[in-house]
């Protein structure tokens, strides 16, 4: 075999090599896709069944809970403290799901962009919110656990009292 042929052959082998890297890549971030789609649902579900302890062990110890008109709640048990309120709520209805999910190249943080829908009895009665949401994932342990949760309303704010 001449020198240019092992070259060629070898310039092919790298390429090849190259492609394949990129496919498992690719592969290895669908997988992770699909396995927070997973906790997703999960979490969804420990919501329905208002299992406090399902629903907040998806945070990680440090993360951060951003919900509309409160202050930044921070560190897994004051965010325990927050779905605890919540999970109390009469006639509490909430779910959602990620539009968008991606993963970074390394594996170790995700973000998802999703959409919920949430409905509880008021003082005054039956209150519905749809909304928009992002979710920030990273790696703890070999675990994805959210590192931030952020939802706000796609409902123009109400008018002020008196107006």
């Amino acid at each position: 075999m001449s020198l240019g042929s092992r070259s060629s052959i070898t310039i092919l082998a790298c390429v090849a090599c190259l492609f394949s890297f990129g496919a498992s890549v690719r592969r290895g971030t669908q997988s992770e896709e699909q396995a927070i789609r997973e906790l997703d649902r999960k979490w969804t579900e420990a919501i329905a069944a208002r299992d406090l302890d399902a629903t907040v062990a998806h945070y990680a110890d440090d993360a951060a809970f951003l919900a509309p008109g409160a202050p930044v709640t921070s560190g897994r048990a004051a965010i325990r403290s927050a779905w605890g309120d919540l999970l109390k709520s009469p006639g509490l209805s909430l779910t959602f799901g990620p539009t968008v999910v991606r993963i970074a190249h390394a594996a170790d943080m995700a973000y998802e962009i999703g959409t919920f829908t949430m409905a509880m009895d008021g003082p005054h009665g039956r209150v519905e919110d749809q909304g928009k949401y992002v979710v920030v994932w990273t790696r703890n342990g070999g675990d994805w656990r959210v590192a931030a949760d952020i939802f706000n309303s796609s409902r123009p704010p109400s008018p002020p009292a008196g107006s």
